[in-house]
């Protein structure tokens, strides 16, 4: 009898012992399940967070690209303001609008029908408001007349020779000088009015429309400019591609300029979601 509770005893020693061993093994797999779990979980932040990082500098580089390549155009629009600015300085500083008492040399050609020219031609300059003679002159051997230091106004050119009409030029003295005139044989006589014809593209008025046309391309420079800073930082999204747009009006260097500038605007869309109003916009 007491060999059977020995047997019985040592018996129940084992199961228990088994299940000690069992329950570790249970125990330790659940340890390095929990460790690999915790360090597949800190490995996919991991990657998450460089994914997040690596999104936010290609951000960043676009940003950065973006302002350079606007602050370039806008630098070539400025550029090409002041081209067109200066294209044709002697006839800006020769233009009333900076000279009250502008004075020219009058200089053109007397031609008859088959192109050659006549000389001998006299040449009458005409005050329209006195009717008075003011200057006269005659054509040299190649049909070429001068009249020297005559004040800007209209006038009237009477021009006569025996044996042809004579006729009345109706003009403004302008530096490009008086179109060749052309007379016909015969009698009587013929007004050619050139300022009802060039009417509103005077040299003044060609003057004024290249200023306009450069301060505009320097003003939409300028613009571009504040562009480029608006782009660093990163306000408003809207604002900024509008800007950009003004910018692409000052043509920098015909073309360059503007494709840069475009070129900008496209990297601005793929960093949309970088500005702060656009941020606000998803979090709403």
């Amino acid at each position: 009898m007491a060999d059977e509770d020995k047997k019985q005893l040592a018996s129940l020693r084992q199961r228990i012992q088994a299940r000690l061993v069992e329950s570790r093994v249970k125990s330790k797999r659940r340890e390095r399940k929990s460790k690999d779990e915790i360090v597949v979980q800190v490995s996919t932040n991991t990657q998450q967070l460089e994914d997040d990082f690596e999104e936010s500098l290609e951000g960043d580089r676009n940003i950065k690209l973006a302002s350079t390549l606007v602050m370039i155009g806008a630098i070539m629009g400025v550029i090409s303001g002041v081209l067109i600015l200066q294209g044709n300085p002697s006839g800006l500083l020769n233009s009333s609008l900076f000279k009250s008492n502008d004075s020219l040399d009058l200089h053109g050609m007397v031609l008859d029908e088959n192109g050659d020219p006549i000389i001998n031609v006299t040449i009458e300059l005409i005050d329209p408001n006195t009717n008075l003679k003011v200057k006269d002159t005659t054509t040299d051997s190649n049909g070429r007349y001068t009249i020297e230091n005559v004040a800007v106004k209209e006038y009237e050119l009477n021009v006569s020779k025996e044996g042809f009409e004579s006729v009345i030029l109706k003009f403004k003295p302008e530096p490009i000088g008086i179109s060749p005139i052309t007379l016909l044989e015969g009698e009587g006589q013929r007004i050619k009015d050139e300022l009802s014809e060039t009417e509103g593209w005077s040299m003044e008025n060609a003057v004024a429309l290249a200023t306009v046309e450069g301060l505009f391309t320097i003003g939409c420079a300028l613009v571009g400019v504040h562009a480029s800073f608006e782009i660093k930082r990163k306000k408003r999204y809207r604002r900024t591609q509008a800007l950009c747009w003004v910018g692409l009006f000052s043509r920098g260097l015909i073309i360059f300029g503007p494709a840069l500038i475009l070129f900008s605007m496209v990297l601005i869309m793929f960093s949309k979601e970088d500005f702060e109003d656009q941020k606000l916009l998803e979090d709403l």
